[in-house]
């Protein structure tokens, strides 16, 4: 399990390896809503997902296995149990976005 740096910035772009293969996570700032939008593309810059909603400690990735997404999970972990992450929570890392590889998902740390 990692933590997944994440831009200052309300739109950003970040290249990651995960379960050795490289993604670019897309999160996004939606400010009507106040909450953060993730988007996965491959390493050529392919869309697999869009619009999942990031939530606290919920695993943002189950619903979409049939999609070619990360064989892990990604949970953005809220030590304090809040409901909601806000603009800077995520960046800051208040709120980090976390990467839990394949074989912890199965080995049940998730």
């Amino acid at each position: 399990m990692f933590e997944i740096p994440i831009l200052d910035a309300n739109d950003s772009l970040t290249e990651v390896e995960l379960d050795g293969v490289t993604y670019f996570l897309r999160l996004s700032w939606n400010s009507e809503a106040e909450q953060w939008v993730l988007s996965i593309e491959n390493a050529y810059n392919e869309l697999i997902v869009a619009g999942i909603a990031v939530v606290p400690d919920t695993p943002l990735l189950g619903g979409f296995r049939h999609l070619a997404v990360p064989a892990g999970e990604l949970v953005a972990r809220a030590p304090d149990r809040r409901d909601a992450i806000s603009r800077k929570a995520l960046p800051s890392g208040v709120v980090p976005l976390m990467y839990i590889e394949v074989d912890e998902v199965a080995d049940g740390q998730i």
